[in-house]
């Protein structure tokens, strides 16, 4: 019953903020999954990259609305609902995984609801850590220095897995892009 309150309200959107794990996907991600396994040449492929990734930037400017639950302004956007549909959820096996910025699994949702499959994608040694990224794949391709930014923010924790203690010597900045997201 304490979820109920303003202060358990508050208490709840922070737990499912921090370890929620998005259910399901969208159409438009079952299709963008689709496209990596299409036979392409290396030039199509680069063009439907180019492509997707056009079409992620034109949703992303959708404009944020906000709404107010119990005196809390909750952040809502259009675009969230469109790319994340069904919901958010805690899995306890999941919600267990440490990170590292090179996973050796993934949570994936292959029957296309709310059932998570922990799926391996490096092949994992009896007794060897699951390990998942809790950056998007977007995001995981950024920079050391904005890749441990987002993790300090979203995690409260710094990254020490072997991409990013290989990466210390790295500028801080390494793209236009990192330092528009960034604000720098």
């Amino acid at each position: 019953m304490m979820w109920f309150t303003a202060d358990g309200f508050r208490s709840l959107i922070a737990l499912v903020g921090t370890n929620g794990q998005g259910i399901g996907t969208s159409a438009f991600g079952v299709w963008v999954k689709n496209c990596d396994s299409l036979d392409l040449s290396p030039e199509e492929q680069d063009k439907l990259n180019i492509f997707i990734r056009s079409l992620y930037e034109q949703i992303e400017k959708v404009e944020f609305l906000d709404f107010t639950v119990f005196g809390l302004v909750i952040p809502y956007s259009e675009t969230g609902l469109f790319l994340n549909n069904e919901g958010s959820g805690l899995y306890p096996l999941q919600s267990s995984c440490n990170h590292s910025c090179v996973p050796n699994a993934e949570a994936t949702f292959p029957y296309n609801n709310f059932t998570l499959v922990m799926e391996a994608i490096k092949e994992i040694q009896p007794g060897e850590e699951i390990i998942v990224c809790y950056l998007d794949e977007c995001n995981r391709k950024r920079s050391r220095h904005s890749r441990i930014k987002l993790l300090r923010e979203n995690y409260l924790f710094s990254c020490t897995c072997p991409k990013c203690e290989s990466q210390i010597g790295d500028e801080d900045i390494t793209s236009e892009s990192d330092a528009d997201a960034d604000g720098d």
